[in-house]
C-alpha cells in the first residue's frame, strides 16, 4: 500500500453532522446523508467540486461510535438551512493512501496508516477522512477508490 506524507489544501464544502453513529449505522447514515446533500445542491443549482468525504471525529475509546461530518466540496458558498452548514476540508500535513476495494474492507488502509504513523513517530490529530473518489452507483465494489487521510500534527 502506497503511503505518502503530504500538505493538503482546504476546500469549502456543504456539510452535515451526525453524532454517536455506530460502525453498523455508517452505510445507512452516509447513503441518506449524501442523498440529502446532493438534493440540497441541486435545489441551489450548484455542482460538486471534489470528492465527497466522511470525517470521523470524537470516536469513543473502542472506536464503536463516532461523530461524523459528511461533506461535499463546492466551488463557492452555498445557502444553507436546517441541518446543512458550510465547512472546510482539512488544511495541513497528513498521511494518505488510496484504498481500492469494498468499503467494508477498508480497515486494512486504516491499519497501514496507523502503523506508518507509529513507525515514523507521527502524531495524529484524532480525525480521519475518507474521500470517495469513485461512485458506488456506477463502479464495481472491487474497483471502488477511497482516499484515506490521517491529519498529523
Amino acid at each position: 500500500m502506497n503511503i505518502a506524507v503530504t500538505n493538503l489544501k482546504p476546500q469549502i464544502a456543504v456539510a452535515m453532522k451526525k453524532t454517536a453513529v455506530s460502525m453498523e449505522q455508517i452505510a445507512d447514515v452516509t447513503t441518506q446523508g449524501y442523498a440529502k446533500l446532493m438534493e440540497h445542491l441541486a435545489e441551489q443549482g450548484k455542482q460538486i467540486a471534489g470528492a465527497p468525504y466522511l470525517a470521523y471525529m470524537n470516536g469513543n475509546e473502542d472506536f464503536s461510535k463516532f461523530d461524523i461530518e459528511l461533506g461535499i466540496p463546492v466551488s463557492e458558498p452555498v445557502p444553507v438551512q436546517g441541518e446543512f452548514y458550510m465547512s472546510q476540508t482539512y488544511d495541513g500535513k497528513a498521511i494518505t493512501t488510496t484504498y481500492k476495494g469494498a468499503y467494508k474492507e477498508i480497515e486494512v488502509a486504516y491499519v497501514a496508516l496507523m502503523d506508518y504513523a507509529k513507525e515514523n513517530a507521527l502524531e495524529m490529530t484524532g480525525v480521519y477522512y475518507d474521500y470517495y473518489i469513485s461512485n458506488p452507483a456506477d463502479t464495481p465494489e472491487s474497483e471502488l477508490l477511497t482516499q484515506v487521510v490521517f491529519p498529523i500534527k
